[in-house]
């Protein structure tokens, strides 16, 4: 069952407190990359750039689209990874976490390294790097059975109860990762994201840096939630940012209202951006807890709050606007697949609704499956997928083709919170 810190996570959506895990967990180093994988669980057939032809989020080289699956309390609270293949549930078997680190709470699937496999890449922000605890971590492990080390990324200078790691986002050999209670100078918990192109440095963009919206106040969570646009563009959620004016203020203003900061490139050596406040302008609504983009539909912000996600164009306008009543959590997890359709999670008895930026007629809900059903979500080719890391006995994956009621599930050999992340 799921950790009642995790499901206390849930009930605050993500407020401040997330000293979750009790087992203090074995430092590791920054600077080399981590062992390699221990196990061939995931190893191709052939090699990797001739297995890995047929699929964009194709792992293992098997010629089929894969997703990952996080369950970062599982293998003895290390947290573990698993790859759904081919109707299969696969572990991933990679040295270094500790028991602790929450190996698993993100991931992402995208081809890093350039080649015609996806790779996988992995948080762990309760990693300690160094003597900094909880400071958090990423793993690149590299897909089609090469037996290439896996990468292990932290921040330049790694801080205490950081959790870098806790977001990810990643296309191509373009990642970002988000450290959302990550300290900018003396401005507790104001969160910085990372980016990293290729084989390049790590930078860090925070509401500090030159040209970026907005200001570093106390808890405002930057970083929390992150999604790639177009090119090199990115999206980085502020769901605990207060509508609190001009200049920089503390506890003032309308509580956790919410905002996004869209950079339009990560990567430029002078920054543009454009930041986005709570439409609704309402305390609570934490907009900007779940981002994501689909290339060529637009972007989508949710407010888990009061319940809602807003789609816009690529111009950032408001093309739609979806609610759902009741205290469900709408809009906790949201996916977007490539021919403009959006998965909304709602873990709270809300189920997931499958809607469309250029048709609503084409919405659709996939009913409550019971419990934290919707926790994740996540489409690989024609399927969608949804996480729900409390079913018994170590969390599943439920599996529903596009146009299918009916959900098959998916669970490991064993685990503890198997759902807690997905990406295809």
């Amino acid at each position: 069952m799921i950790r009642p810190a995790l499901a206390a996570l849930l009930l605050a959506l993500g407020a401040p407190a997330v000293e979750v895990l009790a087992a203090p967990a074995v430092q590791v180093l920054a600077a080399p990359p981590v062992p390699a994988l221990a196990a061939p669980a995931v190893a191709a057939t052939g090699g990797a750039g001739a297995a890995c032809t047929g699929a964009a989020s194709d792992f293992d080289g098997d010629g089929q689209d894969d997703v990952a699956v996080g369950d970062p309390f599982g293998d003895g609270q290390k947290g573990a990874v698993h790859v759904l293949s081919g109707g299969k549930v696969v572990p991933v078997a990679v040295s270094g976490p500790a028991r602790g680190d929450g190996f698993g709470w993100s991931v992402r699937l995208a081809k890093v390294d350039g080649d015609a496999c996806a790779d996988l890449v992995i948080g762990a922000p309760y990693t300690d790097v160094d003597d900094a605890q909880d400071a958090g971590a990423v793993y690149i492990v590299f897909g089609g059975g090469t037996g290439r080390s896996p990468l292990l990324l932290t921040a330049p200078q790694p801080q205490r109860f950081a959790h870098f790691g806790w977001s990810l986002a990643a296309r191509g050999n373009l990642v970002a990762i988000g450290a959302p209670y990550e300290d900018d100078g003396q401005v507790v918990d104001a969160g910085a994201a990372y980016v990293r192109k290729g084989d390049g440095p790590v930078r860090r963009i925070s509401q500090e840096t030159s040209d970026v919206r907005g200001n570093s106040e106390v808890g405002d969570q930057f970083g929390w939630s992150l999604a790639f646009g177009p090119r090199n563009g990115l999206v980085v959620g502020v769901p605990y940012e207060n509508d609190d004016g001009a200049g920089r203020q503390v506890e003032a203003g309308k509580l956790d209202s919410g905002s996004v900061v869209f950079i339009d490139d990560a990567f430029a050596p002078e920054l543009v951006s454009l930041k986005l406040d709570s439409p609704t302008d309402a305390q609570g609504d934490k907009y900007g807890y779940a981002v994501a983009y689909a290339d060529g539909s637009g972007y989508a912000v949710s407010a888990p709050g009061p319940g809602y996600v807003q789609l816009l164009d690529a111009g950032k306008r408001q093309v739609r606007k979806v609610t759902q009543a009741g205290r469900s959590a709408f809009g906790f997890s949201l996916a977007a697949s490539a021919d403009g359709r959006l998965a909304i999670g709602a873990p709270y008895g809300g189920g997931v609704r499958v809607i469309s930026w250029r048709n609503p007629a084409e919405d659709r809900t996939l009913a409550d499956a019971g419990g934290l059903f919707g926790w994740s979500v996540a489409f690989s080719g024609n399927k969608l997928y949804v996480g729900q890391p409390d079913a018994r006995p170590y969390g599943k994956v439920g599996v529903a083709a596009r146009n299918a009621d009916q959900i098959q599930p998916l669970q490991p050999a064993k685990g503890a919170d198997f759902g807690v992340s997905l990406s295809g």
